[in-house]
């Protein structure tokens, strides 16, 4: 048996050996504010039992045992035989095989499922929110969610899925429909371009996303290869715009104030600020930049980013000289 078979063993039984009742136990004892939690239920309802409000009974009564997944299964494919034979009669091996595709179908997409919101409750009980939120999870945006994550089988694609659904169970509205689609389609090619574009991103995280961006004037022009010793050629760049990750404009600018550059902010994983002088200008100075469509600010959140050591250097003395600042 090959390596890579063993691996799929073992992941599938670890997954057997846990019951939807664990996972739901699990998120009852994470002390989340009323109306996260109440989130979180409606998030493990449609993705575990596929009904909403099995679990909001389970919190008040705990009386309803949830079946598992291999008897649900059991069930589904019985009365879907039963159901084919009816209808078609003649061919039973025709039958048998459609159920038994239907049936590994169910479990392979439910496995996934359970998979992503396993992680995502134990991303909010690494990570639990303390504010409270003034709404619920969206139940159309928990649909798409839900169809989504039963088709992803890799353990990346489903880090990042749960690391969303968690951001959408403390915050509603965070993370767009559109933001979900895209991950979806996302290659893992793109996938490690648009890390690299991250890595040397420009954030100050008292303006949330309004200043986040790519500071591509150091480097010359984006449209010119001004980024290619970074992994950003002009062909990488507009497979990311093609993606939806990044705008259609290598010419864009930003009008900043220096004194930005002396608050905390970030290049990449990255923490600087630097000390403004007599010499800084007072007013608001042209940068050229490349932007982040909403999509990519939104998948930037999960990313495991870091920083970009050939960036960083030209940034320093880029902003040291430009802005007269030390």
């Amino acid at each position: 048996m090959s390596e890579e078979k063993n691996e799929s063993l073992e992941k599938n039984q670890s997954l057997d050996n846990i019951e939807a009742e664990d996972i739901l136990a699990a998120a009852d004892g994470i002390p989340l504010p009323p109306a996260i939690k109440k989130s979180l239920w409606k998030s493990i309802g449609r993705l575990i039992t596929g009904l909403v409000d099995v679990p909001v009974a389970l919190l008040e009564a705990k009386s309803q045992k949830i079946k598992s997944e291999a008897d649900g299964l059991s069930i589904v494919t019985k009365q879907a035989a039963e159901a084919a034979a009816k209808e078609f009669g003649a061919n039973e091996n025709l039958i048998n095989r459609s159920v038994n595709h239907f049936g590994a179908k169910l479990l392979r997409e439910q496995t996934n499922r359970e998979s992503v919101i396993n992680q995502a409750t134990k991303e909010l009980e690494a990570n639990p929110p303390i504010q409270d939120s003034t709404t619920e999870i969206d139940d159309d945006w928990l649909e798409t969610f839900s169809r989504i994550a039963e088709t992803k089988s890799n353990e990346d694609v489903q880090l990042f899925l749960s690391k969303i659904l968690a951001g959408e169970i403390s915050k509603p509205g965070t993370f767009s429909a559109k933001t979900i689609q895209t991950l979806s389609f996302l290659d893992q090619t793109t996938a490690q371009y648009f890390t690299s574009f991250c890595n040397v991103s420009f954030e100050v995280p008292q303006f949330l996303d309004s200043m986040t961006c790519v500071i591509s004037e150091p480097f010359g022009s984006a449209g010119g290869n001004g980024l290619a010793s970074l992994g950003l050629s002009y062909d990488v760049l507009t497979q990311l715009q093609d993606a939806g990750l990044v705008k259609h404009d290598f010419n864009s600018y930003r009008h900043i104030p220096p004194a930005v550059f002396s608050l905390p902010h970030s290049i990449g994983t990255t923490q600087l600020s630097f000390n403004l002088s007599e010499l800084s200008p007072k007013s608001p100075v042209k940068i050229q930049v490349l932007n982040f469509t909403k999509v990519g600010l939104e998948l930037r959140k999960v990313l495991h980013i870091s920083s970009n050591a050939i960036y960083l250097q030209k940034y320093k003395a880029w902003a040291v000289n430009k802005f007269k600042i030390t």
